[in-house]
């Protein structure tokens, strides 16, 4: 079985179904993925290395010790940090958080003008849709005008007709 077992279909799994019991039985790795678990990494596409039960029964502050588990732990934001740490320090210490602060912003302004790019985009892509739909209804609107003078011109070809077909019938 060379594939991972994300991209297994129904067949696969049901020919190599013993394989991946014995992959299965007692994981070590999870995909971040699609949530397969395995004991070898190399059949799942973004694996994640499972922590041991020991681990996980310890408490939260014990926890951040086992380097496994560390990225399941929740994070703490550095914005709540920095208020706290403002409180306890010095003026240079104060420096140092404005700067932090301005390093921030700039993420946060990276990611508003990436926000903005993106609207931007989206807005004119639904304008050159508008000029499209726009651009048919002025072509279909100029089919009709012509087609209704074409029936118009059929009309008042058959009303003259008619006009010197009464006459003679009279008579």
């Amino acid at each position: 079985m060379s594939k991972r077992l994300c991209k297994l279909n129904r067949r696969d799994i049901s020919d190599n179904l013993g394989e991946i019991h014995r992959l299965v039985t007692e994981p070590k790795y999870l995909c971040r993925s699609c949530s397969r678990s395995s004991v070898d990494k190399s059949t799942l596409c973004k694996p994640a290395a499972i922590p041991p039960a020991s681990c996980q029964n310890k408490p939260v502050h014990e926890q951040q010790q086992c380097g496994v588990l560390a990225e399941a732990l929740p994070q703490v934001h550095p914005a709540k940090l920095e208020k706290t740490s403002e409180k306890k320090v010095s003026n240079t210490s104060v420096l140092e958080a404005n700067l932090i602060d301005s390093e921030m912003m700039d993420v946060v302004d990276k990611k508003a003008v990436k926000r903005a790019k993106k609207a931007l985009k989206a807005q004119k892509k639904a304008q050159k849709k508008l000029l499209k739909v726009l651009k048919k209804s002025q072509k279909l609107a100029r089919k009709q005008s012509k087609l209704e003078q074409k029936y118009q011109l059929a009309a008042n070809v058959v009303e003259k007709q008619v006009v010197k077909v009464q006459p003679e019938q009279l008579h």
